[in-house]
């Protein structure tokens, strides 16, 4: 067994709650970031416990709940809702694709047109997942059965993304999906051993392989380049796909790159630079609220990057409950608690104080962008801009300095994942404060559904996080 060699200075990893309560707006903690002596090199006991985002005995619990109906009644309804999902029939079928398309195609690797294709890798990695959950919930073989069939016709001919540009990388939200389909099917008697393994090769071979380039170099761009979700999603993919192929360097690369970032420096999926300033609740909560990397953008984009973080969360902490002398699996907790602190600010800025689901109704909590507190932040400056010159590839276009939180057309569109952040500080920490807000937005979307509610639309962006988790997650007050 190797021995706990993690070592933070400076920035402590916390199981409580925040200790601080007064702050100056604005204050960036760059002066308490961690000096990392030694990396983790970590050995995990990883067992037919270990699920993906839920363990095996999140299972039990819930079908235990549904079968003598002490199941909330949200959890109820969402269960109904998951089976009537258009990706959850047993009579599903798939449309595997011989190259998936996101980006820019040559005209040899997507449709006749040369255009993108990746509707269906989305389309198809969401069936496995929910058909692989409502195997647990229900016992019934048959969603196994269409789970197996769906992976192993991808995996028999599928060779992989392909972009002329860089957003292949964005597929990695799907092979997290399928990795956590594989996950939760492992136990199935009727999905073979050698089609476990020719499924595991192709997601490590075809997926984990460029979620790894990616994030050891950013496709040859500077430390600034590419939002924080692009780090997440293949973090996602990467841990999940690490867990399923029993592989610790994986699983101790992606610990370290939260902490750490890549070999580079501090990469924006990072926990220091992924929640960048910390300020005062404007509305005297007396809670700390953490500003997001992605803050400044469109709301869909910093609630993607919340929700994402949340998903990651979530798959390390559950792989730490059956590890529990490896404390850095604990994402929730790192820098105190700032993902709690950042999934706050991002949900005080997006919520009305209507009763409806939708989140259309009422007045916004913050009146305007204007009040809303929020550090200075430039991304990836160019050379006519402030902060670090930027070194990619181009003329810098992608360059932008932001001043205030975005206050545009997606704001207050809400995201799945609330529910992850609810129930983990307050379930699982027994916290009694800390994410008023987060609380708000979860009671508000319960229940909340995922890819394949028809609230979020069926492009990308609904499959960018996979949801579900009023079902696995939500308790009752």
């Amino acid at each position: 067994m190797k021995f706990f060699s993690y070592i933070l200075l400076g920035a402590a990893i916390s199981l409580g709650a925040s200790s601080c309560t007064e702050i100056e707006d604005g204050y960036t903690d760059i002066d308490s970031w961690p000096t990392v002596v030694k990396p983790v090199d970590y050995e995990y006991d990883i067992t037919a416990e270990n699920m993906g985002v839920y363990n095996k005995s999140d299972f039990a619990r819930v079908k235990a709940a549904l079968a003598d109906g002490t199941a909330p009644a949200k959890v109820k309804e969402e269960f109904e809702l998951l089976k009537q999902s258009r990706f959850a029939g047993i009579n599903y079928i798939p449309n595997p694709l011989e190259w998936v398309v996101r980006g820019k195609d040559d005209g040899n690797h997507g449709n006749a047109a040369g255009g993108q294709n990746y509707q269906s890798f989305m389309n198809d990695a969401t069936a496995a997942y929910q058909t692989a959950m409502l195997w647990h919930l229900t016992g019934d073989d048959q969603y196994a059965a269409t789970c197996a069939n769906i992976m192993n016709q991808w995996a028999a001919k599928c060779k992989g993304g392909f972009s002329t540009d860089s957003n292949a990388t964005l597929l990695a939200a799907q092979s997290y999906t399928f990795a956590c389909a594989a996950l939760m099917l492992q136990e199935y008697t009727g999905w073979q051993a050698s089609e476990q393994e020719t499924f595991k090769k192709w997601l490590k071979e075809k997926w984990a392989s460029g979620n790894k380039d990616f994030m050891d170099r950013h496709h040859d761009t500077c430390l600034e380049h590419y939002w924080s979700n692009w780090d997440l999603v293949c973090m996602c993919s990467y841990l999940s796909i690490g867990i399923l192929d029993r592989n610790d360097e994986m699983i101790n690369y992606v610990v370290n790159f939260f902490y750490r970032g890549n070999d580079q420096g501090m990469s924006n999926g990072n926990i220091y630079r992924l929640c960048n300033a910390f300020h005062n609740d404007p509305l005297g909560s007396g809670e700390i609220i953490g500003q997001n990397q992605e803050s400044g953008r469109d709301q869909g984009h910093a609630q993607m990057s919340v929700a994402v973080a949340g998903q990651l969360a979530q798959l390390a902490y559950s792989l730490f409950k059956t590890n529990p002398d490896k404390p850095q699996l604990d994402f929730f907790a790192a820098n105190d608690n700032a993902l709690m602190k950042m999934a706050e600010y991002v949900a005080l800025f997006n919520l009305r104080d209507g009763n409806d689901q939708g989140n259309a109704q009422g007045s916004w909590l913050v009146k305007s962008a204007e009040t809303f507190p929020f550090q200075k932040y430039i991304y990836c400056g160019g050379a006519n801009q402030e902060g670090p010159l930027c070194s990619c590839r181009g003329a810098h276009t992608h360059g932008a300095t932001h001043t205030q939180v975005a206050n545009d057309g997606g704001r207050g569109n809400l995201r799945p994942n609330w529910e992850i952040f609810y129930n983990h500080y307050k379930n699982e920490k027994n916290l009694a404060t800390g994410y008023k807000y987060a609380k708000m937005a979860a009671d508000k979307m319960r229940p909340e559904c995922g890819s394949g509610d028809a609230r979020y639309g069926f492009n990308s962006g609904a499959f960018d996080q996979v949801g579900w988790n009023t079902l696995m997650m939500y308790q009752g007050e």
